[in-house]
C-alpha cells in the first residue's frame, strides 16, 4: 500500500469516528442481523459512519478497487476493523465472479458484507447484479440501505455525487424490506426489485 494512501485512509477513519461520535441519530435503528448491505456508491462514507455507530458488533467487508482511491479505502476500512476484497480490472468478468465468491465465503464465515450495486464506476444509481450474486452465494439476505445526513456535502464533481456527512449532523438510516435470493432464482427480476428498493429508500428524504 502506498504510504500517502495509507495516511489519507487513516485520516478518513479518524474522520468517520468523529462524525459517528458527534452525530445525532434520527429514525428507527437499523437491522442488527448479519446481512449484505446494499447502498448506492455515493453513500460509502455515510455508510461507514452508520455502521461504526450503529452496527459495531458486526465486522463489515466490502469490495475495493486497485487504485489510489482503493488503497485509501483499504486503509480506512482496516483502521475501522472492517475488511475489503480488491476488485479486478474493469471487464474481467471471470475474476470478478471469483472475487464475488470470495466475498461470499467471508460472509459464510460470519461477517456482514457491503456492496454498492452501481459501483465501482457507475452508471449513477443503476443497479447491477453483483450484490445479488454475493447475497446468493453467501446465503444472506440483501438489505437495501440509504443514509441521510444533515448537514452534509455533495461532491458534485464525482460521477457518484458522493455524500460527505459533517460532524454534529443528524443521521438517519433508511431500510427497505430485505431481499432473499434463492439458489435458483432468476437475477433479472431481482435486479429490478433491488433498483426499485434503492430508489425508494433514497427518495424518503429531500436531502438525498
Amino acid at each position: 500500500m502506498r504510504p500517502l494512501a495509507k495516511l489519507v485512509g487513516l485520516a478518513m477513519a479518524a474522520y468517520v469516528r468523529v462524525v459517528a461520535a458527534t452525530c445525532r441519530l434520527d429514525g428507527a435503528p437499523p437491522t442488527q442481523d448479519q446481512v449484505v448491505l446494499a447502498f448506492w456508491h455515493e453513500y460509502n462514507l455515510a455508510a461507514a459512519v452508520a455502521a461504526w455507530r450503529l452496527r459495531r458488533r458486526h465486522r463489515h467487508v466490502s469490495f475495493s478497487t486497485q487504485t489510489f482511491r482503493g488503497d485509501v479505502m483499504n486503509a480506512m476500512l482496516a483502521a475501522l476493523d472492517a475488511g475489503s476484497v480488491p476488485l479486478p480490472a474493469e471487464g474481467d468478468r471471470a475474476e470478478a465472479a471469483r472475487l464475488s465468491r470470495q466475498l461470499a465465503r467471508i460472509g459464510r464465515g460470519g461477517a456482514s458484507l457491503a456492496v454498492s450495486p452501481d459501483g465501482p464506476a457507475g452508471p449513477y444509481r443503476r443497479a447491477k447484479p453483483g450484490a445479488l450474486i454475493v447475497a446468493r452465494e453467501a446465503g444472506l439476505p440483501l438489505q437495501p440501505w440509504a443514509i441521510a445526513a444533515r448537514p452534509s456535502l455533495r461532491l458534485t464533481g464525482r460521477w457518484d455525487r458522493h455524500v460527505v456527512p459533517l460532524p454534529f449532523c443528524r443521521l438517519r438510516v433508511e431500510e427497505a424490506a430485505p431481499i432473499v435470493v434463492g439458489p435458483r432464482d432468476r437475477l433479472r427480476p431481482l435486479v429490478d426489485r433491488l433498483q426499485a428498493s434503492l430508489d425508494d429508500v433514497a427518495s424518503r428524504d429531500p436531502s438525498f
